[in-house]
């Protein structure tokens, strides 16, 4: 059985959200269209977030469906901001060699290829990692959504005037940033960043930029908390192959490509790419 690292130097990550994964999952040719165009044998891994892992358990029919999927395509458990950045500030102070996004592989990958477990997706559900996760899920997302939509009111960001924010993405990137490592990473304590250390926080990049572009480069859209779940698995797009999903999530991704390198080696793709 490979270790964590080995698995994720060996394989190709492809990341899915809910809406893909319950498509995918529906009655018909999808799944085996995406199969073939992410074949086992070409060391394609399936992966998902404590998000979407959460929303699959408390849906009795998309969790009856895709536990079918689960039991013959190998799929790991990955992780996204908070615990992800934790990892990043690791990886800058040299404790660790490189950031690896897996937390549990239940199915055990195999070097001779043996089939999954068939009641790999119980083992996972029944890890304690898992359910610690499950129990922060609904409060710290109705907290971090409460938060975003007030940021603005923060010291911190009072150079900045909520009716020209349009205008102002790269000013309020960088002062969401250096908020969040202050108050998320650093208990409040104003600690000196160095830039380009700070820009090693891939996870917070995408989380800084995607903030942006969801709540505050469009003054007419509707803002809703089911955003804030849709930015906190993009955090994890730094450190994986692919990334499949809806068509509003892959747009403000690829804006976020135009804007740093976080997510160069980023491999976007829709539904429709699949079909």
């Amino acid at each position: 059985m490979l270790g964590l690292d080995s698995i994720y130097k060996q394989h190709k990550l492809v990341y899915l959200d809910t809406n893909v994964i319950s498509n995918i999952c529906k009655k018909g040719d999808l799944i085996n269209k995406f199969i073939a165009k992410y074949p086992i044998d070409e060391k394609y891994l399936l992966c998902f977030s404590t998000y979407t892992l959460f929303e699959i358990a408390r849906n009795e029919i998309l969790y009856k469906d895709f536990k079918s999927f689960y039991s013959i395509y190998p799929c790991v458990f990955v992780i996204s901001y908070f615990p992800l950045g934790v990892k990043e500030i690791d990886l800058i102070a040299g404790d660790i060699a490189f950031v690896n996004p897996i937390l549990l592989s239940p199915q055990g990958i195999k070097v001779n290829g043996n089939a999954p477990i068939p009641n790999s997706l119980e083992l996972l559900l029944e890890q304690p990692k898992v359910k610690g996760s499950f129990v922060n899920v609904d409060r710290y997302t109705t907290d971090f959504y409460n938060e975003v939509i007030s940021i603005l009111d923060k010291p911190e960001f009072k150079h900045i005037n909520n009716n020209y924010i349009k205008n102002k993405k790269g000013d309020f990137v960088r002062t969401f940033m250096r908020y969040e490592l202050k108050y998320r990473f650093m208990n409040g304590q104003n600690v000196p960043v160095d830039k380009k250390k700070l820009k090693r926080m891939k996870s917070l990049d995408v989380l800084a930029h995607a903030v942006f572009y969801k709540f505050f480069s469009d003054g007419m859209r509707k803002i809703e908390q089911s955003d804030i779940i849709d930015i906190l698995i993009m955090t994890t797009t730094p450190y994986v192959h692919t990334f499949i999903s809806e068509n509003n999530a892959v747009d403000v991704l690829k804006k976020i490509k135009k804007q740093t390198t976080a997510i160069n080696g980023l491999n976007l793709q829709t539904l429709s790419d699949i079909q």
